[in-house]
């Protein structure tokens, strides 16, 4: 290497021009930029690998708008020993999980969890003494998701999420990762309707009336409860069971739980001053019906529903009629009909929920639980989309 030297045989160093330092500098910046988002990406691997993947498959069906997800190899073990309150605190644990000291700098957060919806759910034997499930859910309007999931160690199950419950208004683009990632990890437990591959289905309902003593056990919301049911259990009596193993969190909302099997029963769980209460299949019916309505017998008449607010009484009543009617089973086909006939379009409302003050039916769905077969339609005013899934796969 030829080095110049001056007159007394020194070595000349040359000084970098401005440009040169500054193309120096930039060269550096782009370095450490690389490095921590390198350095980042393993991190949300190591830490939150379902929960990446998760994301990835996040897929935009229609502009109702009606989202598909699919939540593999999860564990939430450590998100149950949290004996986290509600959903707003679900979606922090998230945050805290990927970001542990910068949580606060990202956004996501559920601003008003407590809604009260209108909805009716039965579970009936068809003339052909198999058996069928279905759920009218109606509340303000708000985007849907049908999250596929498989937990490490239990059953694979499809759930139905109003974003509306992780705090996302209606028309919001839950796409959007930077805005929405948190409450879009959080909807797979703050689910409040699902079926899973054994055929035992959940329908989480608002009710009035809903109380559970603070006992030794860890506290779970009504939602993750829904999550541990679909999860874990494939009958009436095992879900019991589960659920006799927790303390339910009603601080945020109050819900009573109606679930079956994929044979012959069904029954609603309330928690009535503090103590759960079952309310079996009757005997001489072939179907269940549940609503907005308490089905605890000894309550008051004047606790038992919300004063007919949003019609749920007069669900309750038509589908226990038309299905008494047809004893000892109605045919699929009709079922389905009446479900659709039964859906409302969107209507104004005086109150504004969520970014929306329209109200009627968000979606309605229909389980054939021998072909083990789901139907939703997705409704927005008077348009409406139908999407069918292969449970048995």
């Amino acid at each position: 290497m030829n080095v110049q030297l001056n007159d007394s045989g020194v070595p000349i160093i040359r000084q970098k021009t401005f440009a040169q330092k500054v193309k120096s500098f930039l060269l550096w910046t782009i370095l450490v930029i690389l490095t921590i988002a390198a350095a980042l990406l393993v991190y949300l691997c190591v830490v939150g690998a379902s929960e990446m993947a998760a994301l990835t498959t996040l897929k935009k069906v229609s502009n109702q708008p009606y989202y598909t997800m699919s939540y593999e190899n999860f564990d939430c073990s450590d998100m149950l020993n949290q004996e986290l309150p509600d959903n707003d605190h679900i979606i922090q644990y998230y945050k805290k999980k990927f970001f542990k000291s910068a949580s606060g700098f990202f956004p996501g957060t559920n601003e008003n969890e407590t809604i009260t919806k209108g909805s009716v759910a039965f579970f009936s034997r068809t003339f052909t003494s198999t058996y069928m499930r279905a759920r009218i859910y109606n509340s303000y309007d708000a985007p849907i998701i049908m999250v596929t999931t498989k937990p490490q160690n239990g059953y694979k199950s499809w759930n139905i999420v109003d974003m509306s419950d992780v705090g996302l208004i209606s028309k919001q683009d839950i796409a959007q990762w930077t805005d929405n990632t948190f409450q879009t990890i959080a909807a797979s437990y703050c689910t409040s309707e699902g079926i899973n591959q054994e055929g035992f289905g959940v329908s989480l309902i608002s009710c009035p009336v809903a109380e559970c003593d603070d006992t030794s056990l860890v506290n779970i919301t009504p939602f993750v409860a829904v999550r541990l049911l679909l999860d874990r259990t494939a009958t009436v009596e095992s879900a019991i069971d589960l659920l006799e193993g927790y303390d339910i969190d009603f601080s945020s909302g109050t819900y009573h739980f109606f679930i079956s099997e994929k044979n012959q029963n069904s029954a609603i769980i309330e928690y009535i001053d503090g103590k759960m209460s079952v309310t079996y299949q009757a005997p001489d019916k072939a179907f269940q019906v549940c609503s907005n309505r308490m089905e605890y017998t000894s309550l008051p008449e004047s606790d038992k529903d919300y004063s007919n607010l949003y019609n749920e009484i007069s669900l309750y009543d038509f589908f226990d009629k038309a299905l008494g009617a047809y004893q000892p089973g109605m045919s699929q086909s009709y079922a389905q009909l009446l479900v659709s006939d039964k859906s409302t379009d969107m209507a104004e409302t005086s109150e504004l929920h969520f970014g929306t003050n329209m109200y009627g039916t968000l979606y309605s769905v229909f389980y054939d639980t021998n072909k083990m077969k789901m139907y939703i339609i997705v409704t927005n005013d008077t348009k409406s989309q139908s999407y069918n899934y292969d449970l048995s796969k």
